[in-house]
């Protein structure tokens, strides 16, 4: 049987952050999948240079995720799996430059607001990879960003999926994992590679993706395997 491919575009949740051992890592091990993992830690939705000061937020420095899907391969994969706004969840990106949806499949988005990026990133995939089978992961609810910036811009991704025929893996509303909970933070997060427990609650440890986003991911690409 032909193996199937899989890229993994988006932020730390993907990469893995200092273990790179992200969300996809037990998928790709379970199905015998060639993974191109393209996704970076730090990386952003809207590109950092695009909003005042963005150039002083965490991961300035990192290719943002429309940028990841044009220097990738244009060999077209069975599957794309991408995340994508913990890095832009901040209360004030949330206020000001959340943006508004379009009726426009053309590729003129205003990527300078979060609705506009993420639309970019949508279009670059359905572009380049058409015949690719595509999925949004919509990662857990953590303590560490403002909850109130984590909804609205959830809301908008899973808006602009739709929109784009996208489906969403919702973790956030309905994959069980919630590091908010003290005792799930303590046992599926972490934040050093010394200590892989007991983290901050934005990234888990493999047991933690293995148990919590695999299941999940694999519900939703099952029917195409």
């Amino acid at each position: 049987m032909e193996r199937k491919m899989i890229y993994g575009f988006g932020d730390s949740l993907v990469d893995g952050h200092c273990l790179h051992c992200g969300m996809l890592d037990a998928l790709a091990e379970k199905y015998g999948m060639i993974y191109r993992k393209y996704a970076i830690n730090g990386a952003t939705v809207i590109p950092r240079g695009q909003i005042p000061g963005g150039e002083d937020l965490e991961g300035s420095s990192v290719p943002d995720v429309a940028a990841q899907i044009e220097a990738a391969s244009e060999e077209v994969p069975d599957f794309i799996c991408f995340d994508g706004l913990t890095n832009d969840v901040y209360h004030g990106i949330a206020r000001n430059h959340l943006g508004a949806i379009t009726d426009s499949y053309e590729g003129d988005y205003d990527t300078a607001t979060f609705y506009g990026a993420f639309e970019r990133i949508c279009f670059l995939l359905r572009e380049k990879y058409r015949d690719s089978h595509i999925f949004y992961v919509c990662v857990h609810k953590m303590p560490t960003r403002d909850m109130e910036a984590q909804e609205m811009m959830q809301k908008a991704a899973r808006q602009v999926c739709e929109k784009w025929s996208i489906p969403c893996v919702d973790i956030f509303r309905r994959g069980q994992i919630n590091t908010c909970v003290e005792g799930m933070r303590k046992a599926y997060s972490y934040d050093t590679a010394e200590r892989l427990t007991d983290g901050n609650g934005t990234h888990l440890n493999p047991a933690g993706y293995e148990r919590w986003y695999l299941p999940a991911i694999e519900d939703a690409i099952r029917s195409w395997l």
